[in-house]
C-alpha cells in the first residue's frame, strides 16, 4: 500500500511539473520595436529601425521542465546611424564573421556583404554585434549566461 501511495504522490508531483511548463511557441514572431533590441545594447547608439526574434534555449522535445527562468536568445537586424557602425568599429575587436540569422530573418538580411563580428563586453549577457563597415545595417545577437 504505502509504495502505491508513493508512486501516486511521484506521478501527480510529475504531473504538476509539468502543467506549469509553458509549451514552447511554435515559430518565433518577429516584432519590430526597438525598446527591447537597444535595452540590450545600450553601447551600440540609436537603433533608428529594428526586426528581431527572441527564443528560449534548452527546449527538448517530450521534457518535462521545471518552472524558472529561461535561457533566451535574441536575434536582432536593425538600422543604426553611420557613426554608430564607426564607433563599433574602432572601440572593438572585429574580424569577419556572417551573423546566424533565424529563418525569420534570413531574407531581410542582406548577403553578399563583408559582415565583421563584434564581441560586446559581456552584462548578464553575452553580446556580438556584427556590422558591415561603410553601411548603417546591423544584426545584433544576445544570449542571457
Amino acid at each position: 500500500m504505502r509504495t502505491m501511495g508513493k508512486t501516486l504522490g511521484s506521478l501527480a508531483a510529475i504531473v504538476l511539473i509539468a502543467a506549469c511548463a509553458p509549451e514552447p511557441p511554435e515559430k518565433m514572431a518577429v516584432r519590430t520595436d526597438t525598446a527591447p533590441v537597444a535595452e540590450d545594447f545600450p553601447d551600440v547608439g540609436e537603433i533608428v529601425e529594428a526586426h528581431w526574434v527572441e527564443e528560449r534555449l534548452g527546449v527538448s522535445e517530450g521534457r518535462i521542465e521545471a518552472p524558472g527562468p529561461s535561457d533566451l536568445r535574441l536575434f536582432a537586424l536593425v538600422k543604426l546611424r553611420l557613426e554608430a557602425v564607426s564607433k563599433v568599429i574602432s572601440d572593438l575587436k572585429c574580424h569577419a564573421g556572417a551573423p546566424p540569422a533565424p529563418e525569420q530573418l534570413e531574407t531581410l538580411v542582406p548577403s553578399g556583404v563583408k559582415w565583421l563580428s563584434c564581441e560586446l563586453p559581456t552584462t548578464t549577457k553575452s553580446r556580438t554585434a556584427f556590422v558591415v563597415d561603410g553601411s548603417e545595417q546591423a544584426f545584433l545577437m544576445s544570449t542571457t549566461m
